[in-house]
């Protein structure tokens, strides 16, 4: 059985429409579809359980837990031999889980399998390169040109078969429950962004590939699932990075890229916010994730 994991945040009617395409594509499969809501004003949340009640498990958290530990809610729900991980504005246009689950039922060595994604415009990127301070300076596309086995070209979409990546793209990634298990889930330190990053580390740590099947697609809306202030979005993505940079990568990389984003932003009055993230000994300290606090007791 497949256990999809659907994250919902103010976007009922984004969320109805994915859920719709699973519906339509996984006629006669056997699966399952949790909802996570990730404490959505009062009247979307309504909006919601009005649309899937009755059909669908719908867990919904006190607090907007991010990507990774709503995911992971949904998750110690599921029931599923296979983990989906969906964005919440994601269609599937065609059957893409059969020959997935398929791949992966015969290559034990396959941590994560995406399809291949496209864009309401045309472009399509199911993967990333890992990044590095070489790649910041530099760009994917001189990496691409100069070394093609190691970066091949993410805007080739001639592959007919399935190719190993350093990460696949976050907003369709489909696991062996066991193995999204053993490598621990999702980093919950993580509030948005560069979740694929980390879990693709970890996966390989353990001996497992990422794979992209390019010969099957879905649609990715990308952006319609992120309800946040722009400013905010774009502090965050650079809190994940660092924090991910940290985690994988020595201090002195670590410095050099906190380094390297603070002087390009010193010329940039516009991009003044951003300065303390690059300066903040505890980056995490910054990001959008609610704060719970404890009240000691006094006596």
């Amino acid at each position: 059985m497949i256990s999809f994991v659907i994250l919902n945040y103010n976007t009922p009617q984004v969320t109805k429409q994915c859920l719709d395409s699973i519906e339509s594509i996984c006629e006669g499969m056997a699966y399952e579809i949790i909802v996570v809501d990730n404490h959505s004003a009062d009247e979307n949340f309504e909006a919601l359980v009005s649309g899937v009640a009755g059909k669908h498990q719908i867990v919904r958290s006190k607090i907007n837990t991010g990507f990774g530990l709503g995911n992971m809610l949904g998750a110690q729900q599921a029931q599923g031999d296979y983990l989906c991980f969906l964005n919440s504005d994601v269609v599937l246009v065609e059957d893409c889980i059969t020959p997935l689950v398929d791949y992966l039922s015969t290559h034990p060595d396959v941590g994560v399998i995406t399809p291949q994604q496209y864009r309401p415009h045309g472009t399509a990127f199911a993967f990333r390169h890992e990044f590095g301070i070489r790649r910041d300076l530099l760009g994917d596309d001189l990496f691409e040109r100069l070394f093609p086995k190691r970066f091949p070209r993410r805007s080739d979409l001639t592959r007919t078969e399935p190719f190993a990546v350093s990460e696949i793209n976050g907003s369709f990634m489909l696991f062996p429950t066991e193995v999204f298990w053993e490598i621990g889930g999702f980093d919950t330190n993580i509030f948005l962004f560069h979740e694929e990053y980390d879990v693709a580390r970890r996966l390989e740590g353990a001996g497992y590939k990422n794979v992209v099947y390019p010969t099957v697609r879905f649609l990715h809306a990308h952006g319609a699932s992120s309800q946040h202030d722009k400013k905010a979005i774009r502090r965050e993505r650079f809190i994940s990075k660092i924090y991910c940079y940290s985690k994988y990568h020595h201090p002195f990389v670590t410095f050099l890229f906190r380094m390297e984003n603070a002087l390009k932003k010193l010329f940039s009055p516009r991009s003044w916010y951003l300065l303390p993230v690059f300066f903040r000994g505890n980056v995490l300290a910054l990001s959008m994730r609610p704060c719970v606090k404890i009240k000691k007791k006094t006596n």
